[in-house]
């Protein structure tokens, strides 16, 4: 049952998804903690780097990570209902292609 507070908003969602890309992107190259965690090579946990954002930046990531809940149960849902694009093991609910023009892509 799909919790009440999940509203779906893909716009939110692809601004939200965009400025994470960049955010994370940014962090990885300049972040001398995460830095030192590639280049030792022990792994890095998705934790590691929401651990290191701002306050504002985990509370956006939260709200990201509420909607991307709400994204996967609405395409589940549609999964189900044999509406939307089909489910695909190597891309998810994604249709897989890739553009030049990368802005309607989401991680």
């Amino acid at each position: 049952m799909k919790p009440e507070f999940w509203e779906w908003n893909a716009d939110r969602y692809r601004e939200l998804n965009e400025y994470f890309r960049i955010r994370i992107k940014l962090m990885l190259e300049s972040d001398p903690y995460l830095q030192d965690l590639i280049s030792e090579r022990k792994g890095l946990q998705l934790s590691q780097i929401t651990d290191r954002m701002t306050e504002r930046d985990q509370e956006l990531w939260l709200e990201f990570m509420r909607l991307d809940e709400a994204k996967f149960y609405q395409d589940m849902q549609n999964h189900l209902e044999g509406r939307g694009t089909p489910y695909n093991s190597r891309t998810g609910f994604g249709t897989g292609a890739h553009t030049e023009n990368n802005e309607d892509q989401t991680w």
